[in-house]
């Protein structure tokens, strides 16, 4: 006698088992699936004096970096809540990587800049003895600055070597707050420098009087707005308290200082 076939049961808890175990896996396929982001935020204004000067202004910098999935945007958007992402291919992460190499080289280029034109400030002939202390800033502003990205700090750096050296504090004893952004190149003239946005609502955040940019409207030489126009759009259309000074040279801003402390 043929016995009829019998049916499989449904197991219910079997079924629950094995979707709890997949949840996890979805999650994390979810989470971890490559996705490239990029990001922009909010940083802080620093004074010259962490950098070990005794000068009484500050240089601004901003945080941004390369996020490669969900998770690490998620993390940075926790630990950073004021961040702005933008989606991006894969081909970002060696960009980034490339940009803060060459970001290297571009401080201590402005680095040497600024020191070189500090000292010309003064007409005294450079000693055998000058050429040492040359050399020994030099290493030291490198050394300390290896913490900070680019070459946006040049103008400010020059600024602050020039207190230091006529033991002026153009802040009037910290009344005042003067900070800035914009490279320091070897003809002593102001170079544009990006995410001005960005800097100037940092300076705003941190109660800035004075910020200096770029005066750059002539000489931009990327697509887009100039570091002084955008300053002045951002400024204008967000209504910012503090005052944008932009100056095309570090003579131009000393006498501007000059000026303010008279």
């Amino acid at each position: 006698m043929i016995q009829p076939a019998t049916r499989r049961r449904f197991r219910p808890d079997i079924a629950i088992a094995l979707l709890l175990l997949l949840i996890p896996l979805i999650v994390s396929i979810f989470f971890f699936l490559p996705r490239y982001y990029q990001f922009t935020a909010l940083g802080k204004i620093v004074s010259v004096r962490d950098i070990g000067l005794k000068g009484s202004v500050n240089f601004c910098y901003v945080r941004e970096g390369v996020t490669r999935n969900l998770y690490e945007r998620w993390v940075i958007g926790r630990a950073i809540p004021d961040a702005k992402f933008e989606l991006a291919d894969a081909s970002v992460e060696d960009e980034y990587s490339d940009m803060i190499e060459t970001g290297e080289e571009s401080r201590n280029e402005t680095i040497l800049n600024a020191i070189t034109s500090a000292e010309e400030q003064s007409t005294e002939a450079v000693s055998q003895n000058d050429q040492n202390d040359f050399d020994q800033k030099l290493d030291a502003l490198i050394e300390e600055t290896g913490g900070y990205y680019g070459d946006s700090f040049g103008l400010m750096l020059g600024i602050g070597l020039v207190e230091e050296a006529e033991n002026e504090d153009f802040s009037k004893s910290g009344t005042i707050v003067i900070a800035g952004t914009g490279t320091m190149e070897a003809d002593h003239s102001v170079g544009s420098v990006g995410s001005i946005h960005d800097k100037l609502l940092t300076a705003e955040k941190f109660s800035t009087d004075y910020f200096f940019v770029p005066k750059d409207k002539e000489t931009f030489a990327y697509v887009g707005l100039s570091n002084e126009e955008e300053a002045e759009q951002v400024s204008h259309s967000l209504n910012l308290k503090l005052t944008v000074v932009p100056v095309a040279s570090l003579e131009e801003a000393l006498q501007y200082l000059s000026n303010l402390n008279t």
